[in-house]
């Protein structure tokens, strides 16, 4: 990790270009944990974007959590999981120092998201709703695919209720319906219970996670955006996440 005190800090950017600031009170002791927590989490993903910042922060806040309570633990992962997703946007570059902190601060975290899945079940039942489902996009920020994360952050504009996809032969949409009726042309992906251990499907633990969270609204659109798009046009059959990825890709 790169010392608080390294030229650095000037150069990276938050949304309020303070993010040292608020890493320097939370680690100090100088701010409560959950407070500072919460202001250097929105500092580093004000508006879904990514900030460098987030990079050289992430290393720190690993070396953090590891000594913190297990509910504590909890909460630092369900807050700087939009920070982390949204690299998935963009993707840095490999071979820099900013990519080198950012993996580091992954490797630091990997091991303690585990840990509270998979052995402090109790943890994630007595959070609250709201609490517990960002604790799972978090988790799966850390554990999973990014760009899942900030697409499903970005469905929530429409109460995730609709979706955009973009088939490989032209066809679009821009507001697919994501309730599986007539007019939705994604089928439905067969999930399977989740055993509270194992991270090896993806749609299974995260959705897995969701139901203990008792979360109602991400929940009943998993089976469909871990689904199977059908082309009203041409026909072909794809992941529903390879169409909003074209259509991302495409749009922006």
């Amino acid at each position: 990790m790169i010392d608080l005190n390294a030229p650095i800090w000037r150069q990276v950017d938050s949304a309020g270009n303070d993010a040292d600031k608020w890493l320097r009170r939370l680690l100090s002791g100088e701010e409560a944990f959950r407070e500072g927590m919460e202001i250097l989490a929105e500092d580093l993903s004000h508006q879904l974007s990514y900030y460098s910042a987030t990079a050289y922060v992430l290393p720190h806040l690993a070396a953090l959590c590891g000594r913190l309570s297990l509910e504590d633990r909890h909460f630092l992962i369900a807050q700087i999981g939009a920070a982390i997703a949204s690299e998935g946007a963009m993707s840095l570059v490999p071979d820099t120092t900013e990519y080198r902190e950012f993996h580091e601060g992954l490797d630091g975290l990997r091991p303690i998201v585990r840990d509270l899945i998979q052995n402090h079940p109790e943890v994630l039942a007595a959070a609250s709703g709201e609490d517990g489902q960002m604790f799972a996009l978090g988790a799966l920020a850390i554990l999973g695919d990014r760009g899942h994360v900030i697409a499903l952050y970005n469905l929530s504009g429409s109460c995730w209720e609709e979706g955009p996809g973009m088939c490989a032969c032209g066809w679009e949409e821009e507001c697919i319906p994501l309730n599986g009726g007539p007019d939705c042309c994604i089928e439905s992906a067969e999930i399977a219970p989740w055993d509270g251990k194992s991270l090896d499907d993806e749609a299974v633990w995260v959705n897995g996670l969701l139901e203990r969270a008792g979360d109602e609204d991400i929940r009943p659109v998993i089976h469909l955006v871990y689904g199977t798009g059908v082309c009203p046009e041409c026909g072909k059959r794809e992941p529903y996440w390879a169409w909003y990825s074209r259509w991302f890709d495409e749009d922006f």
